[in-house]
């Protein structure tokens, strides 16, 4: 019954007294505390906050207080008061969720080669068709070959459309050229920026994912709607000025 109790939302201790008063009937605080086994002190604290949640009740008998558990169906009128405030005010949480008509942002962070990993499985659990990609230099496969050649192959048999962005630097086509056999149902470019990049950024769905791989690689993933939305049509504008 303590068990149910904790579920009701009493603390153990809550539950111990409560239920001492329901068997004792009519008792004054000093044999509550022995039914119960716990300290006097403590249990005219925990009668305090049973009284206050309604459960207890008392009266003062020949100069002396006595107490009495209320009918347990009261546990029922809690918890139904409960569920018509938390109804009364589900409008005003939700209200709160957003900003301005927009779920508020959800950012994760994963670290380390599996952290990796599960970014990339993401993308192909996400049901996305089309998957984007700027910045990057394919600094993944010296990271988890394994991995990135399998994943490709998945992504490939799940016909999920991939548009990459390099720039166009030495290492980039270098890898490029080594990797070209992962470049099935893909399409890629270079953008006219000579730097190496060992970052990257990846779009698709309603996700923005930010990835470094200099180091320990980490990526920090954005879902957002608009977000995405507005990433989408920056890349669109870069894959306009970028050469095959």
């Amino acid at each position: 019954m303590i068990e149910k109790l904790l579920k009701f939302g009493l603390a153990e201790k809550e539950a111990k007294v409560y239920l001492s008063c329901l068997e004792l009937g009519d008792a004054v605080a000093s044999d509550i505390a022995l039914k119960s086994n716990l300290p006097r002190t403590l249990v005219y604290d925990i009668l305090e906050r049973l009284i206050d949640l309604g459960l207890v009740s008392y009266a003062i008998k020949t100069n002396k207080k006595v107490f009495r558990a209320a009918d347990p169906e009261e546990l029922l009128r809690i918890i139904h008061e409960k569920e018509e405030a938390v109804k009364e005010v589900l409008p005003e949480l939700k209200r709160l969720q957003k900003i301005e008509g927009v779920k508020r942002p959800k950012v994760e962070i994963y670290e380390g080669k599996e952290g990796m990993k599960t970014v990339m499985n993401d993308i192909l659990r996400s049901g996305a068709r089309e998957f984007l990609a700027y910045g990057s230099s394919k600094s993944s496969f010296p990271i988890i070959p394994a991995f990135m050649e399998e994943w490709h192959q998945r992504r490939a048999k799940q016909k999920v459309f991939m548009r990459v962005l390099y720039n166009d630097s030495p290492e980039a086509r270098k890898r490029v050229k080594q990797f070209i056999h992962t470049f099935k149902h893909a399409e890629y470019r270079f953008m006219p920026i000579k730097v190496h990049s060992p970052t990257a950024t990846l779009i698709y769905s309603n996700r923005v994912v930010l990835q470094s791989w200099t180091g320990e690689p980490f990526s920090v993933m954005i879902e957002n709607e608009e977000m995405a939305r507005n990433q989408k049509r920056y890349f669109e504008e870069l894959w306009k000025i970028a050469k095959k």
